[in-house]
């Protein structure tokens, strides 16, 4: 039955003009993930290659390689649910996959697959003219891994969920604590970065590095500001604010609070003062 519906997916992809790999590409991680939760690593490997040549069929050159790549990271996540590995362990397998896999696409195969990397790049320096090119395609894979990652994490929970199938249990928000080192490195990392635009001379390479550590920096502070109001959202019963809470760091200029909140939780423990 997995099989059928893989191949439903793909003559669904063929169909649709390849819409499925270009927007979607993970949805071909579940069907093996699921079996092989199911019924183990044998038995997950035989419906595995079962569904790799049944690519064959049914996809061409760039379907092969979203539709195997999805295999393999499907059919390792499946093992970390049939042996119960940790949320944290399943979730960066995961990262790990999706980030070579956006690599080889982006980085070596993008004249192949019809990336056109330099007018992206281009549209995109026209919002932030200060970004390089070389970090521009760091964050794009990083960004684009991360998604991938937490929609197939996400996703799988929810269907283990609905088909009773052993999991364990995502930490609940208000056991998740936010670091005083994370704080106390984000001051320095944010100090070298002024310095670094307005007082500092470095060369370029120096340049690049400063600036991926500190858009880095960035997202984790978002992160830990995201638990924070999620917190206090939960505790007061709130679930319209829940949704802000999260639809609102993504919003430039309004997520420089949930950047600000996170740092200072981190610093002061915020939540544990509750």
């Amino acid at each position: 039955m997995v099989c059928a519906i893989y191949g439903v997916l793909l003559f669904l992809n063929q169909q649709t003009g390849l819409m499925i790999e270009a927007s979607a590409s993970w949805l071909f991680v579940f069907p093996v993930l699921i079996y092989t939760a199911m019924s183990g690593p044998k038995s997950g490997a035989i419906v595995g290659v079962a569904m790799a040549l049944m690519t064959f069929l049914l996809g061409g050159f760039t379907t092969w390689f979203y539709s195997w790549t999805s295999l393999i990271t499907g059919y390792v996540y499946g093992l970390g649910l049939f042996y119960q590995w940790r949320n944290m362990t399943n979730f960066l397998i995961c990262l790990v996959f999706s980030v070579l896999s956006n690599v080889c696409t982006v980085v070596v195969w993008s004249y192949l697959f019809g990336y056109d990397l330099v007018s992206e790049f281009e549209s995109f320096r026209a919002i932030i003219p200060f970004i390089d090119m070389g970090v521009f395609i760091i964050l794009f894979v990083a960004f684009l891994s991360l998604l991938q990652a937490l929609c197939i994490h996400l996703v799988s929970l929810m269907i283990c969920i609905r088909m009773h199938l052993p999991y364990r249990p995502l930490t609940p928000i208000s056991q998740q604590k936010s670091s005083k080192v994370v704080g106390i490195v984000s001051l320095f990392i944010w100090g070298i970065f002024f310095l670094s635009q307005n007082v500092i001379e470095c060369s370029k390479g120096v340049l690049d590095i400063i600036m991926l550590i500190w858009l880095f920096d960035c997202a984790l502070l978002l992160y830990y500001g995201v638990i924070y109001f999620m917190y206090h959202s939960i505790k007061h019963n709130n679930r319209q604010f829940s949704f802000l809470a999260i639809f609102l760091a993504f919003v430039p200029g309004i997520n420089l609070l949930w950047m600000l909140m996170g740092e200072l939780d981190c610093l002061f423990q915020l939540r544990k003062k509750v």
